[in-house]
């Protein structure tokens, strides 16, 4: 190890292990590049990348963790420089999460008939919220089938994490809901985890919109055409975004392994595959209701699956937005107003893993454990606090956190969830199953909706391949 501070607080390479980590990681990405030469399919390339970054991440540490120069230096030089591909490629994404969002919802609001607004609202709500409800008694069973028990997940929260889980439960209900109001344009613009603010600022200017284009046409008209264009350019910038990623997920996936050690991971392994489990459950029952929609369900996952993959290594449901609205508009035949409502909202409401399954999760175990009786009118009671507590949560990394502490609140034990701070040590691994399963969940939803709405296409949706590929090349 090198003991100066250029290498080891500026450089950030001050031993072996670090070196070998980056060189390992600029080889994974130069074999990337070279399939990409060669032509091979974007998909393709996804897979490879998340099974290069499982076997780098496993690997290296697995290989690295009995010795002390790793725990103590090289693994937090290897994290901040995996971030730097990894991270940067997602703050990318994110970079566009709110114009897209706050463009989407403009145009949905604008372009829509009449009364039409009223019923995609109402079938938006009650699709994404009875997925919740699914989610969470998922949740509830995956607790009694692993018998989980709270005592074996003790463990103490960083100082951080319990002044941040506090001040939310400082808060009532109606108080959590106060703050989402907008007071500050600005602020709300630059902040992703105001994502329900920025739907309501979007919502007040489209209903403006809606009035001018009837009684101002011509005064209205030239910001129209301006929103227009800069949507069609949002979209071009996020469409050369999302061509590295493949090289972002190899270090997102590598870095979320390394940087929390094997051995957390198998400390924790019961909750671990519970949730897992839940997840696996809830994409079956999306294909129940799927079929059930008379949608093919294996091309659903088929053109799914990118998007899936992205969410799985990025943690974040408003960062793969931008993705997940191009690829139900053009690739699964979802109409453009549905799948930008639908999905927009579903970044803010009803998000089935981060709102569904581990708050059911943690509400079931920590009750268990104060000693609430566990009688039906108790699960009931969890279901209908988990998917109330849905709205208005902010999909970005650490939203389940919120989602959580908002559930136990609404038990009546939010002053317990300290009590399992283990389960916190090992939420960037879970984290990548909720959100997958956040935005598999808004994309079911926009098909149900827009089947509902009859603007289905469904002979652009049985198509082959997906226009990603299409729009690489």
């Amino acid at each position: 190890m090198i003991d100066v501070p250029f290498f080891s607080q500026f450089l950030k390479v001050s031993n072996f292990y670090t070196l070998i980590a980056i060189v390992l990681l600029g080889a994974a990405i130069m074999c990337l590049r070279i399939l990409k030469d060669k032509k091979v399919s974007f998909s393709k390339r996804m897979i490879i990348a998340l099974i290069i970054g499982l076997v780098l991440g496993i690997g290296f540490d697995a290989v690295s963790s009995k010795n002390g120069i790793y725990i103590d230096h090289a693994r937090g030089e290897i994290s901040v420089w995996y971030g730097l591909i990894g991270s940067g490629f997602l703050k990318l994404v994110q970079l566009l999460a709110v114009p897209v969002v706050f463009l989407s919802i403009i145009k949905v609001v604008v372009d829509v008939q009449g009364d039409r607004i009223k019923s995609l609202t109402t079938r938006t709500f009650i699709t994404l919220l009875s997925t919740t409800a699914i989610s969470a008694i998922v949740g509830i069973l995956v607790v009694k089938l692993f018998n989980l028990n709270a005592i074996s997940f003790a463990g103490d929260l960083t100082k951080q994490k319990s002044e941040f889980i506090n001040n939310i439960a400082a808060q009532s209900f109606p108080e959590f809901f106060l703050n989402l109001i907008p007071n500050n344009i600005t602020s709300v613009m630059g902040d992703n985890g105001s994502i329900v603010s920025v739907v309501i600022i979007a919502a007040m200017f489209a209903t403006a919109i809606r009035f001018l284009k009837v009684k101002k046409p011509t005064e209205v008209a030239p910001f129209i055409t301006f929103l227009d264009s800069l949507r069609v350019t949002v979209n071009s910038v996020l469409t050369n975004v999302i061509k590295l990623m493949p090289y972002g997920v190899v270090a997102l996936v590598s870095n979320t392994i390394i940087t929390n050690g094997v051995q957390s991971v198998i400390s924790m392994l019961g909750f671990i595959a519970a949730l897992y489990t839940g997840v696996i459950i809830m994409l079956l029952v999306y294909v129940v209701i799927l079929i059930f929609m008379g949608v093919n369900p294996v091309t659903f996952y088929k053109k799914a699956f990118t998007t899936l993959l992205f969410a799985f290594s990025s943690r974040s449901s408003v960062g793969t937005l931008p993705y997940t609205l191009q690829t139900l508009e053009k690739d699964m035949g979802v109409s453009g107003e549905t799948s930008n409502f639908v999905a927009t909202l579903g970044t803010t409401i009803g998000m089935n893993g981060c709102a569904g399954v581990f708050p059911a999760m943690l509400g079931t175990l920590v009750a268990a454990a104060a000693g609430a009786t566990m009688d039906f009118s108790f699960f009931v009671l969890v279901v209908v606090v988990v998917t109330v507590g849905s709205i208005g949560i902010a999909g970005v990394p650490g939203t389940a956190t919120v989602a959580a502490t908002v559930t136990l609140n609404g038990l009546g034990y939010g002053s317990a969830i300290s009590s399992i701070g283990a389960v916190f040590g090992i939420d960037p691994i879970i984290d990548m199953g909720r959100t997958m399963l956040n935005v598999c969940g808004s994309m079911v939803s926009a098909v149900v909706v827009d089947k509902w709405e009859g603007t289905f296409d469904k002979d652009k949706f049985n198509t082959p391949g997906t226009t990603t590929e299409i729009n690489e090349e």
